[in-house]
């Protein structure tokens, strides 16, 4: 299990860096292109993004099923299986990617237009939209590889590949913006990047696992079966978050105004990039947990549940608490321009609800596609969509974006608690543990730079004076981490320490008297010597009992 254990905190930490290096280029790139395109396009490029991102639910939850089956495949030594996993997960691929390409046509031509308008006759927008929905079809065939390095647990090789590309993607965006700024030429790097990616990465799957054939000649009933059963639910969910997390950008966008929509996008990009930092560390539960079950290991799979759950709030903690003391000089800082950093606090202080819960919520998703019990989950997360686009449709007119930001969090909030319960219950670990293991040192912890914050707040909206700002809570939190999770070991560990049988034979003092340089060598205490100690007689082995 120890070598079980570095491979997650390898996943965990691969995964956390490529966020890092995604969360930097968003940094600058954001308000790089808010000034180089205007509020105006900007908000239209967050609504035509917001659009076709729905065709990214033509992945139909296969990539998930792959990652599940290629680590369970993997771990009991079948790779016919595995082959044939793969090759039916393209085959539902292709079918997928011919679909987007005909039924997507057809949405670009009836939205298009309108945006190009709203632009004020912006003749880029529509091509923009039918290129980036080209490559939503031309990867999703490519996307079984990925899957395949996530299902192998091979996120070092994998982060690499995307930290590579990612600022591959960054220098063409740079290049575009000087030279021909607009919405096509971006979509272009976009394209050509992503494509590049996913192929390297059908290289590297292949060389991490030299047995793995794709061809539609392997694809078997039982094979479309399984990726079918598993992907349905998959699906379900997809198309929930979909609803969840695209919806309110389109809908603040026609009801309220696309500048609007542009500083709400902002607002719930800066929440979401939180919770991403975790969610891309998370990642790696989802093959561990497939590994533990296909080893029949459920206790290892209760444990990856509860720490998992414990350490990222460790991490999401004081970001939720740096987004509520920190965001309106961040923003103020980062974006500009008056009036739009307000607006989109208020709206981020209101989605900051889903912070934490949704990363608890996270952990046990993973646990769950991990062990593939997804029904139940599936029918919440269509029961959250449903209940997020009701009330965003009834609470836009009368109080605008924030409304939508109230329809967004509280049915978050209330999926997040339902989906922990039930997980919980399903692997026969009481609530009562579940908060005692996962959240109390995590919340005793957080007190201390909440405390620190209330009383520094406001920063200056500067670089130095925000970072100052989080540092100065930063620095205890981190210390009262330590204690709250490892005070009681380093306690036992000097405790043994001092009561070992070695250290009195290697105690040294130099003396300082005027003759210096002598050295005396004291004998352990009798009650410490060994049972083999010349002084003779045994004594209780305190070390050993942990005493």
């Amino acid at each position: 299990m120890p070598s079980a254990n570095r491979t997650l905190a390898v996943g965990a930490a691969a995964n956390w860096a490529v966020f890092a290096a995604y969360l930097l280029s968003t940094f600058f790139l954001t308000p790089y292109l808010v000034r180089g395109l205007g509020g105006t396009l900007f908000g239209v490029w967050a609504v035509a993004e917001g659009v076709v991102a729905y065709f990214t639910l033509f992945d139909l939850g296969v990539a998930a099923c792959l990652i599940r089956y290629v680590a369970k495949h993997h771990a009991a030594g079948e790779q016919a299986g595995l082959n044939k996993v793969v090759s039916a997960g393209m085959a539902v691929f292709l079918a997928a990617a011919g679909f987007v390409l005909v039924v997507g046509a057809g949405v670009v031509a009836w939205v298009g237009p309108g945006l190009e308008r709203r632009a004020g006759g912006a003749a880029d927008i529509t091509p923009f939209m039918l290129l980036m929905l080209a490559n939503v079809a031309l990867t999703l065939p490519l996307s079984v590889f990925p899957s395949v390095l996530d299902g192998l647990q091979r996120f070092a090789a994998k982060g690499a590949l995307r930290v590579a590309f990612l600022g591959l993607r960054v220098a063409g965006t740079v290049w575009v913006m000087e030279t021909r700024p607009g919405l096509l030429w971006l979509g272009v790097v976009q394209v050509a990047t992503n494509l590049l990616e996913h192929a390297v990465a059908g290289v590297l799957a292949v060389r991490a696992l030299p047995g793995l054939r794709v061809g539609l000649g392997l694809v078997d009933r039982a094979a479309l079966r399984t990726v079918g059963g598993y992907s349905r639910d998959a699906f379900l969910a997809m198309l929930a978050a979909r609803v969840a997390n695209q919806t309110g950008s389109v809908v603040v966008g026609w009801r309220v105004g696309v500048v609007a929509a542009g500083w709400f996008a902002n607002a719930f990009r800066l929440v979401e990039t939180g919770k991403n930092a975790l969610r891309s560390a998370t990642t790696a539960l989802t093959p561990a947990a497939s590994e533990r079950e296909a080893v029949g290991d459920l206790g290892g799979v209760r444990r990856v549940f509860l720490a998992g759950t414990r350490w990222a709030l460790y991490v999401v903690l004081p970001v939720h608490l740096g987004i509520l003391f920190f965001g309106r000089p961040f923003l103020h800082r980062w974006l500009g321009p008056p009036g739009y950093p307000d607006d989109c606090y208020r709206a981020a202080v209101i989605l900051s609800a889903t912070l934490s819960i949704g990363v608890a919520q996270s952990v046990a998703s993973r646990i769950l596609f991990g062990v593939g019990r997804l029904r139940f989950f599936a029918r919440l997360a269509l029961a959250e969509a449903g209940l997020n686009l009701v009330l965003t449709l009834a609470l836009v007119g009368p109080f605008g974006a924030e409304g939508v930001a109230v329809a967004v969090a509280g049915p978050n909030v209330l999926f997040c608690l339902g989906l922990i319960g039930y997980t919980a219950r399903e692997l026969g670990v009481p609530l009562g543990r579940y908060v005692r293991t996962a959240w109390l040192r995590p919340l005793a912890a957080a007190v201390v730079p909440a405390a620190v914050w209330w009383w520094i707040t406001p920063a200056e909206a500067t670089w130095i004076g925000i970072a100052l700002g989080l540092t100065t809570g930063l620095v205890p939190y981190t210390i009262a981490v330590g204690l709250v999770e490892f005070g009681g070991r380093w306690r036992r560990a000097g405790g043994r320490l001092l009561t070992s049988p070695l250290v009195g034979e290697v105690l040294e003092v130099r003396s300082t008297s005027a003759g210096g340089g002598s050295v005396d060598r004291y004998p352990p205490p009798a009650d410490l010597r060994s049972p083999t100690s010349p002084a003779g007689g045994e004594v209780e082995n305190t070390a050993a009992s942990g005493v």
